[in-house]
């Protein structure tokens, strides 16, 4: 089994029900390069940027055949 995180949006300055996965990745410096993608698309598209804290890492196994 290998263990991934699925990326949670944990919707921390709203009101909590804006909750939703975003995309799972292999490790933290992993979710580190998504958020970094992440954010570069959401100024393009005049949105502000998310932090880490935004977001809600959920520790899954995974088995592969």
């Amino acid at each position: 089994m290998t263990q991934y995180y699925i990326v949670q949006y944990n919707d921390k300055y709203g009101n909590g029900n804006d909750k939703h996965f975003e995309c799972i990745v292999k490790d933290k410096q992993a979710f580190e390069s998504w958020l970094m993608a992440h954010n570069t698309l959401r100024e393009s598209e005049g949105e502000l940027t998310e932090s880490e804290d935004e977001f809600d890492l959920i520790p899954i196994n995974l088995y592969e055949l």
